[in-house]
């Protein structure tokens, strides 16, 4: 994290996007060093806004994507792959440094339609650390009943395989 404070912002944001489209391309998980940078990248917000944004594919603001509001679809496979990369990083991060990965997962479960899963790992955020404030207001629009703009189109709308299809 501290070599990530002494970079410039825009190389800093650069690199990290770099190394996440690498993982999300990828077809095995990092290891241990790139799951390491992956959890200190997370801990800068503007790093983690636009990592967050990144996750569906679709090009576009990065708070229209945020928000599901964009008028693309988005790489459903790749938003289920960039969930099972942060669990992965989760296992591997300390409770002060899990927050933002936590409320990364929940926007994914919240683009998804899962709001109730949404909410959940929103509290397990709030629990590592109850100041986390993406966290916090996350919580609070979702639990207003906001929903993912992308569910609204049942073409671009997420549909699950296997087993939870059924």
């Amino acid at each position: 994290m501290k070599t990530i404070l002494r970079m410039d912002a825009g190389e800093a944001l650069e690199q990290a996007r770099a190394l996440w489209e690498s993982m999300l391309d990828a077809i095995s998980y990092p290891n241990d060093d790139q799951t390491i940078s992956l959890i200190a990248n997370f801990q800068a917000p503007a790093i983690r806004d636009q990592l967050m944004a990144d996750i569906p594919g679709i090009d576009g603001p990065m708070d229209r994507v945020l928000l599901a509001q964009t008028h693309g679809t988005p790489q459903w496979s790749r938003v289920e792959w960039a969930q099972q990369l942060l669990l992965h990083a989760h296992t591997h991060s300390s409770t002060k440094h899990s927050a933002p990965i936590l409320t990364a997962i929940a926007f994914i479960n919240w683009w998804e339609g899962r709001g109730s899963k949404a909410h959940q790992f929103l509290e397990l955020a709030l629990d590592a650390d109850p100041a986390y404030h993406l966290a916090r207001l996350s919580d609070q629009m979702i639990g207003s009943g906001m929903v993912a703009g992308w569910n609204m189109d049942k073409d671009r709308a997420f549909r699950p395989w296997g087993l939870e299809a059924s």
